[in-house]
């Protein structure tokens, strides 16, 4: 269903300084700049990290403004609510939900924020938030898993994944999502989720894949139909606006069909669906930065649906996005530095990344681990950090020997360490919060660093210029040695 602006609006729209197209950005009337400087205004203060619970919600759904109507839609394999919020009066019926994958929270976040923004005002953007109080009605399912959300994982508390349930209906969140789809005979739908942040937009990998978009398949063939065309317009639109702020780094996903799939069977069921896959980005492991970038996403595709904007671009403007690549990206790239072996030295590039385990019982702290995530030749890989390590000596650092007590491990001096090539300690009593940890590895009784550079591995390296110690690679993280 399409509806066109009333002519009185689009004489307005050309007559307000306020809020006239950005000259140099988009194909269609989107006034970038003034919503880009609305959005820090409307970031909802009590989400600052990825780890919030549907608990930390509850006071931010009380509290929304009577312009949105808020009921609990269903109930949860653990009796949680699910909540179901509604805004706007317009003929066009749109879904929005978000972490149906409870380790998925980006999307949810930048729900809260749009709620704020849908009810700002005196920042020259209300005639854009008028225009879709009037041409939408949008219907939001945020946190569709609050059980996988509270202990951190991916699947419902029955160890289902709601997006392959979309057929069976097997969990009471699945049946919701299908029962408001029909209810609302939905013209549109945003599949909000979270992807590995090691994802590349296009290979050769160069930059690490903010964010993934895709009007899925419906059938195996991969057809394309009126509705789903308009999807991969609008996902165009989209990109448009965000290539503005993270160029080159948009990916398109792979749409091989997944008949099982929520995505894929509404583009089957008639709703235009939008896949919004939230990615990784340097130096935002908490994805706040790419919380706001969902925000601005979603500000200018509904409004992309309220003007019919996605006319302004083509099925060639979508599959120019590049193909993004699942295993591009490393968080650091140590290139052509050359590592010292027992058996002889050998030029490599090495890549590193991180996993994290979710610790008991909040499940809102984790611990980290570095480790080597590739060697060899690894200039097709990006990196959210790239060392030239080239005519550099890369040396594994070794564990001193003997147990150290506190007193002891207190009076180290990690930068003499470092020059007789040691990183790592052993204590007889393992401090959990050691004043040393950010500079040494303290390692329980009985251990020793691992001293092999190879996929798998935890290991600690300083680089050297010659004789020179010049950088280490503690944790993961390159320093450089001064």
């Amino acid at each position: 269903m399409r509806h066109l602006l009333p002519l009185l609006f689009v004489f307005s729209l050309c007559s307000c300084p306020a809020i006239l197209r950005d000259a140099q950005k988009v194909s269609f009337d989107f006034p970038l700049e003034a919503v880009k400087a609305s959005l820090a205004a409307h970031k909802t203060a009590a989400i600052t990290s990825r780890r919030f619970k549907q608990r930390d919600l509850r006071p931010l759904i009380n509290n929304l403004p009577d312009a949105f109507t808020v009921d609990t839609a269903g109930r949860s394999v653990q009796d949680r609510p699910l909540w179901r919020v509604a805004w706007g009066a317009g003929p066009t019926e749109v879904l929005l939900w978000s972490q149906m994958h409870g380790n998925e929270p980006t999307a949810t976040a930048a729900l809260f924020d749009l709620f704020s923004w849908l009810e700002g005002n005196g920042d020259g953007l209300d005639t854009i938030r008028q225009t879709l109080h009037e041409e939408l009605h949008l219907t939001f399912l945020p946190m569709l898993n609050p059980d996988g959300a509270e202990v951190y994982q991916r699947r419902n508390a029955l160890g289902i994944d709601l997006n392959r349930d979309a057929l069976r209906l097997s969990s009471p969140e699945a049946r919701l999502l299908k029962g408001e789809r029909d209810r609302l005979d939905a013209d549109w739908g945003f599949n909000l989720h979270d992807q590995s942040t090691y994802y590349s937009a296009g290979f050769p990998a160069e930059k690490g894949c903010v964010a993934s978009i895709l009007a899925p398949a419906y059938d195996w063939e991969k057809s394309i139909n009126g509705q789903r065309e308009d999807a991969m317009q609008m996902i165009a639109l989209m990109n448009d606006v965000w290539q503005d702020e993270v160029p080159g780094q948009i990916g398109r996903y792979n749409d091989d069909f997944e008949p099982r799939a929520f995505g894929d069977n509404l583009q089957k069921w008639g709703t235009r669906t939008i896949l919004i896959e939230s990615g990784g980005y340097a130096g935002d492991p908490e994805k706040q930065e790419i919380r706001r970038l969902n925000l601005l996403g979603l500000i200018a595709g509904l409004y992309g649906i309220a003007t019919n904007g996605q006319e302004a671009y083509s099925l060639d403007d979508y599959w120019a996005i590049p193909e993004n690549q699942s295993n591009g990206m490393h968080d650091l790239k140590l290139v052509g530095g050359t590592v010292v072996r027992p058996d002889g030295e050998f030029v490599m590039d090495i890549g590193f990344r991180k996993s994290e385990r979710s610790l008991p019982p909040d499940y809102r702290t984790f611990s980290s681990r570095a480790y080597v995530s590739d060697v060899g030749d690894l200039h097709t890989f990006g990196a959210f950090e790239t060392i030239d390590a080239e005519g550099l000596r890369i040396v594994p650092g070794k564990t001193l020997a003997g147990e150290l007590d506190s007193l002891s491990l207190l009076n180290l001096s990690p930068d003499e360490l470092y020059q007789q090539g040691i990183t790592a300690v052993v204590a007889d009593k393992l401090l959990l919060d050691h004043p040393l940890k950010d500079r040494l590895r303290v390692l329980p009784a009985g251990n020793t660093a691992s001293e092999t550079v190879a996929p798998g591995q935890s290991v600690d390296l300083l680089l050297y210029r010659g004789d020179r110690l010049v950088g280490r690679v503690f944790q993961g993280q390159y320093l450089e040695v001064e």
